[in-house]
This record gives C-alpha cells, sequence and structure tokens, in this order.
C-alpha cells in the first residue's frame, strides 16, 4: 500500500516535472536563437565601427594629400605638415609618403627619408587602385610596431601615380577603441586581416595579436556569407560567435563577435537550478506526506487489523481492533472485521451447543442400537439354536459382535470417526488367544463413520475366513496387516496370510466374498483384489479417503 502511494504521488508530481522539462526546452531553444541574433549583430556592430576607422582614415589621406606641401613633395615642408597631422590623430604614429618607385618621400618622424617600401603589399595595390587600400598585419619599419597599414596613391592631372600616400592604424589603439564599444567581460572579439592573421582580439590580446587564426577555423574568413556557430575558443571557453567574413562589409577585414554561453545563459540556468530545488523539495515533502499518511493511516490500520485475524487463527477469539467507522474507510474495515469476528464467535457458541447435544443424542442412539444388536443376538440365539449348525450360529454371533465393535469404534471420538488401528483392533478383539499371530502396521489413518463400518465387516470376514480355513487355523500361520496413504489420498490395505495350511481357492463366493467385494461405498471408487495363493490368501483393497495421514506416528504393532 504505501509503494502504491508512492507511485500516486510520483504521479501527481509527473505534470509538474514534465511541465519544468517542456518550459526549459523551449525557453533555451529561444534563448539560443535569441544569443545567435545577438552574436550576429555584434560582429555587425564591430564590423561597422571598423569601417568607420577605415573610411576616417580614407579621409584622413585624402585631406593630407590635398597639402601643398605635400603635394609638392617637398622633403622638408611635407614632413612638418604630416608632423602636425600625426599629432593630432591618436590612432596613428606615422604618416608618409612614398615616391611611385616605393621609396620614403617624407614622414612625421622626420626619420625615414629614401627608405625602400616597394616590397610592401599595400604599396603594390594602392598604385592601380582608385581608393584607398586595406593592407595586411604589418609590422612598421618606421616605428617598429604592429599597424594596419592603409594606403592612398596620389595621382597627377592625367590620372599617373605620383606616389602613395599611407599610414598605419595602431593595433593596440584599435583593440582598446573596440573593447570601449561595449564586448562583455566574457565575450570575444577577434579582427584579423584577409590572411586570417589576427590584428586585435579580446580577450587575452597579447597571446594572440600577430598570431594565424586556426585551420579549422580559416574557412570563416573567406565564407560566402556571414553567419553563427557554436564553438570552443581558443581560450577555452565555449560561445555561441556572429562572423563578418572579409570584405563583408569591410574589405580585407573579417571580424567575428562570440557571447560566452554560460553568460548567456546565466539567468536560465539560474531559473533551473531554483525550479529543480524546488521540484526536489515539492517531490520530498510529497514523499515524506505520503510515507507519513501511508505509515499513520494506511499501514498501521492494516497492520492492526492483520495482527487481530491472525490473533483469532492462533484461538485468541476476543482480540478485537476496536475501530471505528467514523474515523476513516480504513477504520470501517476494521470496524466491519470486528463485527465479523462477533457474528463467528456466536455462531461458535451456537454450534459447541449443537454438537454437545448432537453428541449426547449420538451415545444415546449408539446406547440403543447396541441394546437393539444383543436383544438381535439373542432372538436369534433362541430362534435358531436347537435347528442351526452349532457353526454358523456362532459365525452370526460373532458377525453381530464385530458390528457392535465397529460401531464402539465410531462413537468413541467426537468427530464419530475411527482410526484404521482402532478400527482393526476392535474388529480383531474376539481372537484375542491368536493376537501373538496377527502383526499390524501403517500410519495413523482417520477415517469416516460409514467407511470405518465398512472396514470393519470387510476384517472381520477376513479374519473369520483365516480361523476357519487359512493361517489362524493352526498354531503356526501368521497374518500381516499393513495400510498407507498416498499424497493423493488414496488409501491402500493388505491383508496376507503365511505358513499356514495350503490353500485351496473356492469353487463358490458366498456371503463373506461378496461382502467383502461390495462393502465399501461407491463414491470411495474401492478396488479390491484376492488372490488364493498356496501360501496364503492375499487381499489388496484401495479406496480414495481424501485426506492425508497424520504425522508420522506409526500405528504398527505386533499385537500381543
Amino acid at each position: 500500500m504505501k509503494k502504491r502511494l508512492f507511485l500516486l504521488a510520483t504521479a501527481a508530481l509527473a505534470p509538474g516535472v514534465g511541465l519544468l522539462a517542456i518550459n526549459e526546452v523551449t525557453y533555451r531553444a529561444e534563448r539560443e536563437r535569441e544569443v545567435h541574433r545577438m552574436a550576429q549583430q555584434a560582429s555587425r556592430q564591430a564590423a561597422s565601427e571598423i569601417e568607420r576607422l577605415i573610411e576616417g582614415m580614407d579621409g584622413l589621406l585624402i585631406a593630407v594629400a590635398a597639402n601643398a606641401a605635400v603635394s609638392a613633395a617637398d622633403p622638408q615642408a611635407c614632413g612638418m605638415a604630416l608632423a602636425a597631422v600625426a599629432a593630432s590623430v591618436p590612432s596613428i604614429r606615422v604618416i608618409f609618403l612614398m615616391s611611385a618607385e616605393g621609396r620614403v618621400v617624407c614622414d612625421s618622424a622626420g626619420s625615414s627619408a629614401g627608405q625602400d617600401m616597394s616590397d610592401r603589399s599595400y604599396w603594390k595595390e594602392a598604385l592601380t587602385a582608385d581608393r584607398s587600400v586595406v593592407g595586411e598585419y604589418t609590422q612598421s619599419r618606421i616605428t617598429e610596431t604592429a599597424v594596419l597599414p592603409i594606403a592612398r596613391a596620389i595621382r597627377d592631372n592625367q590620372g599617373a601615380p605620383r606616389g602613395v600616400l599611407a599610414t598605419g592604424i595602431r593595433l593596440d589603439w584599435l583593440g582598446e577603441r573596440l573593447r570601449e564599444r561595449g564586448v562583455t567581460p566574457s565575450g570575444a572579439l577577434t579582427v584579423a586581416d584577409r590572411n586570417g592573421v589576427i590584428l586585435a582580439r579580446h580577450p587575452a590580446p597579447e597571446r594572440f595579436v600577430g598570431t594565424r587564426i586556426p585551420d579549422g577555423f580559416q574557412h570563416l574568413v573567406r565564407a560566402a556569407r556571414p553567419g553563427t556557430l557554436d564553438l570552443v575558443s581558443q581560450d577555452g571557453e565555449a560561445r555561441i560567435v556572429g562572423y563578418q567574413p572579409v570584405g563583408l562589409p569591410v574589405p580585407g577585414i573579417y571580424v567575428s563577435a562570440g557571447l560566452a554561453r554560460s553568460e548567456a545563459f546565466a539567468a536560465i540556468d539560474r531559473s533551473s537550478l531554483i525550479g529543480a530545488i524546488i521540484v526536489g523539495l515539492g517531490a520530498i515533502l510529497t514523499f515524506a506526506a505520503a510515507w507519513f499518511v501511508g505509515n499513520a493511516f494506511v499501514r498501521r490500520p492494516i497492520m492492526r487489523i492483520n495482527d487481530v485475524l491472525a490473533a483469532w487463527r492462533r484461538g485468541e477469539s476476543q482480540r478485537r481492533t476496536g475501530m471505528r467507522t467514523a474515523h476513516g474507510e480504513l477504520e470501517s474495515v476494521g470496524h466491519a472485521v470486528d463485527e465479523l469476528l462477533d457474528e463467528l464467535a456466536l455462531r461458535e457458541e451456537a454450534a459447541a451447543r449443537a454438537g454437545e447435544q448432537r453428541d449426547l443424542l449420538t451415545r444415546e442412539l449408539g446406547h440403543r442400537v447396541k441394546n437393539l444388536l444383543t436383544v438381535l443376538q439373542a432372538i436369534a440365539r433362541q430362534t435358531f439354536g436347537p435347528y442351526v449348525d452349532a457353526e454358523r450360529s456362532r459365525i452370526f454371533s460373532e458377525r453381530v459382535v464385530a458390528l457392535s465393535s465397529a460401531l464402539d469404534v465410531m462413537l468413541s471420538d467426537e468427530q464419530r470417526e475411527g482410526s484404521v488401528a482402532e478400527v482393526v483392533a476392535t474388529t480383531l478383539r474376539p481372537h484375542v488367544d491368536r493376537m501373538s499371530r496377527i502383526q499390524t502396521s501403517g500410519p495413523l489413518v482417520r477415517l469416516s463413520g460409514k467407511v470405518a463400518l465398512a472396514l470393519s465387516m470387510i476384517v472381520h470376514e477376513l479374519s473369520t475366513n483365516a480361523l476357519k480355513y487359512g493361517a489362524l487355523r493352526d498354531g503356526n500361520g501368521v497374518v500381516k496387516i499393513e495400510w498407507t496413504l498416498d499424497a493423493n489420498g488414496r488409501f491402500s490395505f493388505l491383508w496376507r496370510e503365511c505358513d499356514g495350511p495350503p490353500v485351496i481357492p473356492p469353487d463358490r463366493h458366498g456371503f463373506g466374498s461378496r461382502l467383502i467385494k461390495r462393502a465399501l461405498p461407491a463414491e470411495c471408487n474401492p478396488q479390491v483384489d484376492v488372490d488364493y495363493l498356496p501360501s496364503g490368501v492375499v487381499l489388496r483393497l484401495s479406496f480414495d479417503v481424501g485426506e492425508r495421514a497424520a504425522p508420522p506416528q506409526s500405528a504398527s504393532a505386533a499385537a500381543g
């Protein structure tokens, strides 16, 4: 019952737990989509910021190129003009002008005139481009710092390049500027050139700037369109990252922005933890209540009823539960049990009184029947005495005595039954002088009154025949009587005569033979086999008793 209460409590909790699980899955899926949108938006914002910076650098180069000193390529005047511009722009450290042959004409630092820059890719691209070009990660030869070069060609009236004006955005300044634009502490931002070399990185810029994006993510740098994905960043943090490939929207620049899953899902994780704690506490309280209710209001009343029933089986007929119907359903059952036990007690008392009266009547009937048999025996002796053979008269008297003895056996027990040993011993009582040659053995088996009477008549006929013709005729023969009872309630009885005079099979069957084969009632399914062996008569008798033998208690004896 307690287990069923626990199952009922589990069934009651299941909808709440299921609803919590559904909400958890729904909220997480929705948050997943939202975080992907936020990561994409963050990458677009960072790319837009870099695009504005590059546009600003492009405007700066256009304005500087329009300066007369720069346009005239006068080294001294050009250097002073460029120094004035560089001092007012914190994102750069140097601006320099290169000739069409790739040599430095002047610079804002005033120290690099004549230096060859023709190996720089941005110089080559700027000569052929009609706009500003963005270079690659570069270690500046002038300032010896890492920069992102931006260059623009200066052309004459016919459009031929007269030189290239270049500058470089400081990468330390670029990283700081991007972080100031809203990168979360656990978020990530990566800016790389067209070759995948990192220009700015948060977090740990000192570790990653100047290194190449791992090959497993290089395909994102040259992807056909922006997108998002889940990944574990190089710093070991699981993030949802939005990325903008090179040229979309900034030429030559790759941008990615990531949001840490731990931070993005912190609110949902807290809510899930609180929900789980609440459900857990609810489950504990529910199961505790089920245990208490099951123990106090179910188990105890049931055990109380069981104890009373067990005591009643042990014979403690006065035990009662004492329950009342007003206290609950199980108490109503206990009250009904009490009423049933009261009714059974009354019936047992009435049955006992009826049994006493029946026993009194039975004993009186037995007494009168025995008196009747005695009168019958006397009448027969007086009526047939002078005219009937004395031997036949004696046999008739012994049969009446056997019938009276069997009646004694039946009436000696309260249940009007007789044990096989008692029936055999009582029936053979007239042969007391020969009892030393009669051996009996078998378990204690009780027979109903009708069956005991029939067996008594059969044993009497067998003993009479043994006395007249068989083993008991002289002083050497022995009679062995054995019986058994199998597990199916089939009783087997064996009468065997030994060491007597030779047996001659009868040429006809008289009353005794018919009595032996027909004495038992048909409902017992009797089977009788008689063998007239030269060494002695053997009778095998079996019939259904319907009950087992009593505990192993041998009734065997060599009477005498």
